[in-house]
């Protein structure tokens, strides 16, 4: 519980009850945001509203909340704040990066019951109180969706209520703030085991989509969990491997969907690599028009890429993820114990993406990478479990501020457009996702420097890391030209233009929209050495 745990929601859903019973409990702050604003302003709630509007009070909330949130000094502390807290986006995705967000949850009928209409409550006062707690509780439902967790309190002794925060506040989750479709991404170990039978309640049928490398590994400790339910399950064993992401191993989802009997209360578990859980995202959100999924990802790199944004999908012909939709997971559990199994060479080229995430928007942890490099080889657990936290991070970070890579995302693809052409000209065999990576990002790197973005101290820095870990870096090795070709079929393509991303520093990247024919005249030069 290193981070503070803010309880959010509609006014008297006991957020300040709950908040102080945590408080006593775990030996923390208490801090009620409308009392700290109070206290800064020198008038109440209702004054301030009074003189400068509900604007001026959001102002006043803003300074307070991001003060709190800049502190590191003293235990973490639980924060009640205010209902309308956390309504401007940019301060939610603050919010849920640098804390716990827990919403609080109640009917209309009970928040008017519990406010009344004594004038402390400036948003209610003058209303028919349910209908106007019905109407405010629509307006934020999004705000309130972009959390941690949810819990209801209706009819719930806040006792509990505050049982069940605690438990979400001590599981330190990453929350991917995609509106209704918002969820948490949580890292530890044998999570499996102790979260998976819980994730999936309700569900009136549970298929285990995996693969048959995977399966005889871990398939018996998905089984235990869901069966702890009584829960009916069916699985689809695909083949390992790339060249099984295609529209054939969805089909086979559909029907052993269809033949159980599966409906739309049904969940689907993706237990394996990045191809596993690509194509059980994309049955999910095709089946039906739409079910849940939940990921349980096996290797690193399903845990630090896959496993945020709901990309899914299937290669068609040589176009890589060429068909699929954006369909967020309802859960990932990135069960480090899971990824001690992974081959080593799997594991050792899911480092390029460790490095190319550190490129885009955590130079710690590049620093971290290089600074451990024996370690992080060798699959220490602990260092394992920090570059995947990290790693998530940034890209929920990237994700919530643009879900459909409409723009900001597609910082994403650093290293991906000649990455991915590699792979599709090695026939998605030859070379690993994460290896062709590794040429990938070794390629943007030097076409950075040709166009004057890219420091030559950055581009040696990071080959040399890419070198250290044993991935691939030498292009003149590789098919360039035959690749060139093929990145006429990237899915950031748009006309005549690429966007390509360019690295101008850790942390500091770019998007340029460059014409095909400039991109193919400077990558044919990657096939000699640089200088």
């Amino acid at each position: 519980m290193q981070r503070p745990l803010l309880l959010s929601g509609i006014m008297a859903t006991g957020k300040s009850t709950v908040g102080r019973l945590l408080a006593d409990r775990t030996k923390r702050p208490f801090i009620d945001l409308d009392q700290a604003i109070e206290a800064r302003v020198g008038e109440s709630i209702a004054a301030v509203f009074a003189r400068a509007g509900e604007a001026g009070f959001r102002v006043e909330e803003r300074r307070e909340l991001t003060s709190l949130l800049a502190r590191s000094d003293g235990p973490a502390p639980v924060v009640a704040l205010g209902g309308g807290a956390l309504l401007a986006r940019d301060l939610r995705l603050a919010a849920l990066d640098g804390a716990v967000v827990v919403t609080l949850e109640a009917s209309p009928a009970e928040v008017a019951r519990r406010a009344g209409d004594d004038g402390t409550r400036p948003l209610l006062t003058g209303h028919a109180g349910e209908q106007r707690a019905a109407d405010l509780i629509a307006q934020r439902a999004t705000a309130y969706a972009e959390a941690h967790g949810r819990v209801a309190t209706d009819g719930v002794p806040p006792a509990t209520v505050a049982e069940q925060v605690l438990a979400i506040w001590q599981r330190d989750a990453i929350g991917v703030a995609a509106g209704h479709s918002s969820y948490a991404v949580e890292v530890g170990r044998d999570l499996v085991a102790s979260r998976l039978g819980e994730l999936a309640r309700g569900a009136s049928l549970a298929l285990v989509v995996t693969d048959e490398n995977v399966g005889p590994l871990h398939g018996s400790k998905v089984h235990a969990a869901l069966g702890a339910l009584g829960k009916q399950e069916r699985d689809v064993v695909l083949g390992a491997g790339e060249r099984h992401k295609h529209v054939g191993s969805v089909e086979r989802i559909w029907k052993a969907l269809l033949h159980a009997g599966a409906d739309r209360k049904s969940v689907l578990v993706g237990l394996g690599g990045g191809v596993v859980t690509d194509i059980t995202g994309f049955a999910a959100s095709s089946y039906m028009r739409g079910v849940r999924w939940i990921g349980a990802p096996t290797t690193l790199l399903a845990m630090v890429d896959a496993s945020v944004g709901g990309k899914t999908g299937v290669d068609l012909e040589q176009a890589k993820n060429a068909v699929g939709a954006f369909w967020q997971p309802s859960a990932v559990l990135c069960d480090t114990a899971l990824e001690a199994t992974e081959p080593l060479r799997g594991y050792l080229s899911a480092l390029a993406e460790v490095v190319k995430t550190a490129l885009i928007g955590d130079p710690e942890l590049l620093d971290l990478v290089e600074r451990e490099a024996t370690r992080v080889k060798a699959r220490d657990p602990d260092l394992v479990g920090e570059m995947v936290r990290r790693s998530i991070r940034v890209k929920a970070r990237i994700v919530g501020l643009d879900e459909r890579e409409s723009g900001l995302r597609a910082v994403l693809n650093l290293g991906h457009t000649v990455g991915h052409a590699l792979e599709a000209a090695a026939g998605f065999e030859r070379l690993t996702h994460g290896e062709a990576v590794s040429l990938g990002l070794t390629a943007a790197l030097r076409l950075g420097e040709t166009l004057g973005e890219t420091p030559r101290a950055l581009r040696e820095r990071t080959v040399r890391l890419l070198d250290t870990l044993g991935l691939p870096t030498d292009l003149s090795r590789e098919p360039v030209s035959e690749a060139v070709k093929l990145m006429a079929l990237d899915k950031k393509r748009s006309g005549t233009l690429l966007r390509f991303v360019v690295a101008r520093g850790p942390g500091d990247v770019l998007l340029r929209d460059l014409p095909m024919a400039e991109v193919e005249r400077l990558a044919k030069a990657l096939g000699s050495t640089p200088p």
